[in-house]
């Protein structure tokens, strides 16, 4: 009787791992609609057919291609960071790079790869900005943390660091790279005197 008992709880505790270690196994494994496993291999080949992934890819090559025309147009050797921002820095400032809840003040101009300037703040004022809090483009927030007070640069930057898809409402249309000359100038603390607007996107 006990030898019975024992064997039927083996085989439970076993039917249990079985149990468990297939539900773990296909967990890792991505189905399609009629219950087949997809392998990686045809996961990549389903993203490379899917329309949206390829629409995507496109339009960032054909704008990639857009700012290498345009650098080597003018000839200008720039540094790309990760995320796809093309910076050269022209002065290069003095003190400490600015960092996160700096508050910045920047004098700009901004063109089109057409090189058509389109706004300034010679008509429109300078830029106050607190990094990575305030709402301005992401471009600017980056190069802020690569620059310091007093600090000029140029920017070329790709539509998803600038205006995205909806582009600026006005002058800028959607998808469309961009070109600023920056000029950083000298820190302050005094917070109150830029514009602070917590950022959604953050």
């Amino acid at each position: 009787m006990h030898n019975s008992l024992n064997k039927r709880i083996c085989n439970i505790c076993f039917l249990a791992l079985l149990t468990l270690f297939s539900s773990a196994f296909y967990s890792c494994h991505r189905k399609n609609a009629t219950g087949s496993v997809i392998g990686s291999s045809e996961k990549e080949k389903m993203e490379k057919t899917d329309p949206y992934v390829e629409g995507n890819k496109n339009i960032m090559r054909r704008e990639n291609e857009e700012i290498q025309m345009f650098l080597k147009r003018y000839g200008w050797d720039m540094q790309r960071t990760p995320t796809g921002l093309y910076i050269e820095v022209l002065e290069p400032g003095n003190g400490e790079l600015y960092k996160e809840n700096d508050p910045v003040t920047l004098e700009y101009s901004t063109f089109l790869l057409s090189g058509e300037m389109i706004y300034s703040s010679d008509s429109l004022g300078a830029k106050q900005f607190v990094v990575n809090r305030s709402e301005e483009i992401d471009a600017l927030h980056e190069a802020a943390q690569m620059l310091r007070p007093g600090a000029r640069a140029r920017l070329v930057i790709p539509s998803y660091l600038a205006y995205g898809v909806a582009g600026d409402g006005d002058r800028i249309q959607g998808l469309q790279p961009v070109m600023m000359e920056i000029k950083l100038l000298e820190k302050t603390d005094n917070r109150s005197k830029t514009n602070y607007i917590p950022n959604p996107y953050n």
